[in-house]
């Protein structure tokens, strides 16, 4: 039963955490307006597989270790800044036609995609507090067992992928009911200037 009560508690704080405006979101939502839904699911998928991470260090201690250690994950941090200081780029010096912004990005497959969301993720300070202030005190470490940590897996997997469904399906209508040059532009322009504070708030931590 505390067991029960545990995952609750981690399901419904995951829940506010995901839904809360964050670099991650930010950049889930600047990408979708400027390549589509379609080219940011991979994005997503890098971003969940670094949540998941994130959760494994967290269960294994290890999250402690690496604030010890933090050299390869300043790396994979400035890696996720680039990222989002590049596509900053791309949306802001776009002819104020949104295809313009995808063709410019084309390039890129899922699997650099995926890297980015997992970069932005690993790179962001919150969503290592959240796994490393919260697990601990929810599971004690003789409990470390597949089947008490698999629904926390399982739950970090399906919280966000509704979040992102929620915020993809949002902008994506957003996307599509830009029909004036003028008002790409301007969306364009506060896509660019997203992702440039979601860079800007990683990279002061």
């Amino acid at each position: 039963m505390i067991v029960e009560l545990d995952f609750l508690v981690f399901v419904a704080a995951l829940s506010v955490a995901a839904f809360t405006p964050g670099p991650g979101l930010a950049a889930i939502v600047a990408s979708v307006l400027a390549q589509g839904a379609r080219k940011t699911l991979w994005f997503c998928v890098g971003v969940i597989v670094g949540d998941l991470v994130w959760l494994t260090l967290s269960l294994s201690g290890l999250a402690m270790i690496a604030q010890q250690i933090p050299l390869v994950f300043t790396l994979i941090k400035w890696a996720g800044v680039a990222y989002l200081v590049r596509l900053a780029w791309i949306a802001w010096h776009s002819n104020a036609e949104l295809k313009n912004t995808a063709t410019e990005t084309r390039e890129r497959g899922p699997v650099a995609r995926t890297l980015a969301g997992f970069a932005v993720t690993m790179g962001n300070p919150k969503a290592m507090l959240f796994y490393l202030a919260l697990l601990p005190n929810l599971i004690s470490a003789e409990n470390l067992t597949l089947p008490v940590v698999l629904p926390f897996f399982l739950a970090v997997i399906f919280v966000l992928t509704t979040v992102f469904a929620v915020y993809i399906f949002a902008a994506e209508k957003a996307r599509n009911a830009m029909k004036s040059p003028r008002i790409v532009r301007n969306f364009n322009r506060a896509t660019a200037t997203a992702l440039g504070g979601a860079a800007a708030w990683i990279a002061s931590r």
